[in-house]
């Protein structure tokens, strides 16, 4: 058991869990943490290795010590793994309903999330292409980092004929 140096909990705190889903829905405790940042670190770092894994799914839950009955529990998100639009990989995280998405290979990192400004807006990037682009819908933003994809695929032919397609 690590220390994580917080002390105890008390009646009324808040306690995470971070619960990984396989496709049979069985569900594994991954992570009881305070604090969210803390949380967030162990998600991450499974995510990035979730592809050989049968996980399909991590619904955090929230706790309420000291709390009897279903109130104790609350449901923060869910994160359901996907293939992602640019590498094909299946380490595209989706966040609940469509609200933000990352790929977790370290090599692509495609990404999509609400804009920070304008909340009609939905951006989409991919750090490897040095490529971002601003659309209207989640599905649009998919969309467009598959396009992105196809792009790549078409300039890396043309400029070479030692390519491995595979690699985008």
């Amino acid at each position: 058991m690590e220390d994580t140096g917080h002390g105890m909990v008390a009646r009324g705190d808040r306690v995470l869990t971070a619960i990984a889903i396989d496709r049979e829905a069985r569900e594994e405790v991954l992570a009881m943490m305070i604090e969210d940042e803390d949380l967030e670190m162990v998600i991450r770092g499974f995510m990035a290795d979730a592809e050989s894994t049968d996980i399909i799914e991590i619904r955090i839950d929230s706790w309420t010590v000291g709390t009897i009955g279903p109130e104790a529990r609350e449901i923060e998100r869910t994160l359901r793994r996907d293939a992602c639009p640019v590498c094909t990989r299946t380490s595209f995280w989706i966040e609940d309903d469509e609200v933000r998405a990352g790929c977790h290979d370290r090599l692509c990192k495609a990404w999509i999330e609400p804009n920070s400004v304008d909340e009609d807006r939905i951006d989409c990037g991919w750090p490897s292409a040095q490529r971002t682009r601003a659309c209207s819908s989640f599905g649009e933003a998919k969309r467009v980092l598959t396009q992105m994809r196809a792009e790549a695929e078409a300039n890396a032919v043309e400029t070479t004929d030692i390519v491995d397609v595979s690699e985008f």
